[in-house]
């Protein structure tokens, strides 16, 4: 990964490219303007956790978005950055393209950094193409058979043509299945048919709303990663024991919380890490959150992150 001192020539200006389908823009841009540039070409962003917030505010809330079941993470989709560090220099990291060289990925540690060691100026972007249709698909009914259509759905032809298999909980309410299309509009049938199939299959009822719901959940309060079998438990836990609003990305194993009362969203996160952290981390989880900063892990990881801030202070 390359990182490169400050220098006008090296960094990364303004530019869309429609061949191979990136585009650099601000981090304060919004959904609304990455369309703007990128929907005349066929191409667009799927990762959104809220198309209302800029691109810092989505990536600092959480590493996942409801369409990573299908695309991945927001540092594989981010090839490279203008990286601001604490003392107001800007250093360039990454390329134009998806994997310029191997080793260490340090466009993925700043990404997962929080503030520590600055922040993004500007991102370069990998799009995806753009359709004509997209909408998603609501199933609910009975908890067993739910999640029986989850586990056929996780392991059937079409989920990674899927923008997103997510649980939805909020307490006191019957949980949903949301499964959002995005495609052209003569492979629609096909996509209905499947999960009208599989609805039928374990009587659930199914419902078709238009428009994509992602982008649609906001910027969550906490995310917490697990493994694909702990969403749901953890998506009930949450829901049932902090009157939380939830949303279970069942591929990628993440777990999106919503606080309803914002002003006591930092409290209730702490006491929630608190008594899960341990829990997801002996199992390779980990959590993220807008209100609370990551603590550094153990003595080795300290020793790594002080030599990386005195690198910062010795690139000229």
């Amino acid at each position: 990964m390359k990182v490169t001192a400050l220098d006008h020539e090296r960094l990364f200006e303004p530019f869309l490219d429609e061949v191979d389908g990136v585009l650099c823009v601000s981090s304060e841009t919004t959904a609304a303007e990455v369309a703007r540039l990128s929907g005349p070409h066929g191409l667009r962003f799927p990762l959104w956790l809220d198309t209302m917030q800029s691109l810092r505010a989505n990536t600092a809330a959480g590493d996942y978005a409801s369409a990573s079941s299908r695309f991945g993470p927001f540092c594989d989709n981010i090839t490279g950055m203008n990286w601001e560090l604490p003392d107001g220099r800007v250093v360039r990291v990454g390329e134009r393209v998806v994997k310029s060289t191997t080793g260490y990925d340090l466009l993925r540690f700043l990404l997962g950094s929080g503030d520590r060691f600055g922040q993004a100026r500007d991102y370069v972007l990998r799009l995806r193409p753009l359709c004509d249709r997209d909408g998603s698909f609501f199933l609910t009914g009975e908890n067993g058979a739910l999640e029986q259509a989850i586990s056929r759905i996780l392991h059937g032809p079409y989920l990674h043509w899927f923008d997103s298999v997510d649980w939805l909980a909020i307490q006191g309410c019957v949980p949903q299945l949301r499964v959002t299309v995005h495609c052209p509009s003569a492979e629609w049938k096909a996509f209905a048919d499947y999960l009208s199939g599989c609805a039928a299959q374990h009587s659930l009822n199914i419902r078709e709303e238009p428009g994509s719901k992602i982008g649609g959940d906001g910027l969550p309060d906490l995310a917490l990663k697990t493994t694909p079998d702990g969403v749901i438990p953890l998506c009930r836990e949450l829901a049932s024991q902090n009157e939380l609003r939830c949303v279970g990305l069942c591929y990628t194993g993440v777990v999106h919380a919503y606080c309803e009362e914002v002003s006591g969203a930092a409290s209730k996160v702490r006491e929630i890490v608190t008594r899960t952290a341990s829990r997801l981390e002996s199992n390779g989880g980990d959590w993220i959150s807008r209100h609370l900063t990551r603590p550094i892990f153990g003595e080795e990881e300290d020793c790594w992150v002080r030599g990386l801030a005195a690198e910062w202070e010795a690139v000229a």
